[in-house]
């Protein structure tokens, strides 16, 4: 296995970990302190970063829209996410979460010129069918919860897209810093108004999971360093699998019948749509 793929794999690792110890912390203290406490620790521990790197706090000017847009959306997406680990299963939280390829295929149309081609269509019929599976669209066994991941993986495609616009143009730090920014300032407001004082072991939780969550993206900054993206892209859905079995290890949150096969082919069929996605000649399937 190449060293991208490691470096891959092992970020989606500890990203799961991370956000284990966040799903503590939005039991404890809600969804909203919890997610500006993760964006304050992530802007404070990055600023640091950012003086040793000697890079600008929030990037180059040139690139200052795209951040702002990266933050923005991405700090919605991470709320979104806060809310669904307090309010479901760490696996269907998980694996809703990282859905976003479905809608990122369908908006990298108008907003980056991309073909839609007949494979991706199909592999995003699967996947939806997974989702569902997943959700359990019924009045009975409605998964309400979930709810809140999908729709941060909406929000998480607009972010990634907008990525795309300063790739190769901006230091790794800013662009994770934006959505540290966002994410505190966007949280802020509910946070305060229903504060409560985090006892010394949850302050324990922030720290681990802000070094976590910052590891994390530096080992997957590594690995789109040391190789292209169509190589190692599809390793990060193994955050899916990492976060299932971490579910069950630490919560008892044991998948039924119809979520299991719901994670399982959502993860294939994700794992599938990125390497059709990102081949050479997807441009030329599409004419």
């Amino acid at each position: 296995m190449s060293a991208g793929a490691l470096y891959m794999i092992a970020a989606s690792f500890v990203f799961s970990v991370a956000y284990s110890f966040i799903k503590v912390l939005t039991r404890e203290l809600g969804f909203w302190e919890s997610a500006f406490l993760r964006g304050a620790f992530g802007v404070l521990l990055l600023t640091l970063i950012l003086r040793r790197a000697r890079q600008p706090w929030f990037g180059r000017r040139e690139n200052f829209w795209p951040l702002v847009s990266r933050g923005f959306f991405g700090g919605i997406a991470m709320i979104l996410y806060f809310w669904a680990l307090q309010a479901t299963t760490l696996a269907n939280a998980s694996s809703l979460h990282y859905a976003h390829p479905l809608f990122t295929t369908f908006l990298a149309v108008p907003l980056l010129g991309e073909r839609l081609h007949w494979k991706k269509v199909l592999l995003v019929a699967c996947a939806m069918g997974g989702v569902l599976l997943i959700v359990q669209p019924s009045p009975r066994t409605m998964d309400w919860g979930a709810l809140p991941a999908l729709v941060s993986a909406f929000f998480a495609s607009l972010a990634y897209i907008s990525i795309r616009f300063v790739a190769g143009r901006e230091h790794w730090a800013p662009i994770v810093n934006s959505l540290s920014l966002f994410t505190m300032a966007l949280s802020a407001p509910m946070a305060l108004a229903s504060w409560k004082t985090p006892s010394p072991r949850l302050w324990g939780f922030v720290v681990v999971a802000g070094v976590g969550t910052t590891v994390a993206q530096y080992l997957m900054t590594m690995a789109y360093k040391l190789q292209e993206a169509s190589s190692v892209a599809a390793f990060s859905f193994t955050s899916i699998l990492w976060s299932t079995g971490i579910g069950v290890l630490m919560f008892g949150e044991i998948p039924d019948t119809w979520e299991t096969a719901g994670i399982l082919v959502l993860f294939s069929s994700l794992v599938a749509l990125v390497l059709v996605r990102h081949r050479p000649d997807a441009a030329k399937e599409g004419e």
